[in-house]
């Protein structure tokens, strides 16, 4: 008789006698019925969830790397080089960049602290703008009511010292 490719406990399509989780990444276990990420090449770690800050993410790193590129071309050493060794470089930073955000995007730990840094931001209650615009006058009547006071102490020091005589 065939033998299944999962065993009693986990149902998946993978050789979990040899710890392989296959490119998914994930298995559910029969006894808990939940998934267990186990991390494969090309996987998503909780896809669809925490979109828009890992998106952020991705976006960020584009600009780090696109500065980074343009630096390393530019550096005094780079400059003298030939076009094939400075694509070349430029093209391991660019891969080295892109692996590093794949892997921050979908590391549990990081990808569940962006998971939950979206969900934290659905849960802010955003002013109208007719509460910003009161809120912004405020803020600058105060600064000029505070500065003024400053200046006010600043020219009664001066006066002081003066007056006693330490300028």
């Amino acid at each position: 008789m065939i033998e299944p490719p999962w065993d009693r406990h986990s149902r998946d399509f993978t050789n979990h006698r040899h710890g392989h989780a296959g490119l998914t990444g994930h298995r559910v276990t029969l006894l808990t019925g939940k998934s267990e990420y186990r991390g494969g090449i090309f996987s998503i770690y909780k896809k669809g969830q925490g979109k828009w800050v890992r998106w952020g993410t991705v976006g960020a790193m584009a600009v780090v790397t696109v500065v980074g590129v343009m630096w390393l071309i530019t550096e005094p050493y780079m400059v003298n080089q030939n076009d094939l060794v400075k694509a070349a470089a430029a093209a391991v930073w660019v891969l080295a960049l892109a692996g590093l955000t794949f892997w921050m995007v979908n590391a549990p730990k990081m990808a569940e602290f962006m998971i939950m840094t979206e969900s934290e931001m659905r849960k802010v209650t955003w002013p109208s703008r007719k509460e910003v615009i009161s809120s912004t006058r405020i803020v600058i009547l105060i600064t000029l009511i505070l500065g003024l006071l400053l200046a006010v102490v600043d020219v009664a020091f001066v006066q002081l010292f003066h007056w006693i005589g330490l300028s």
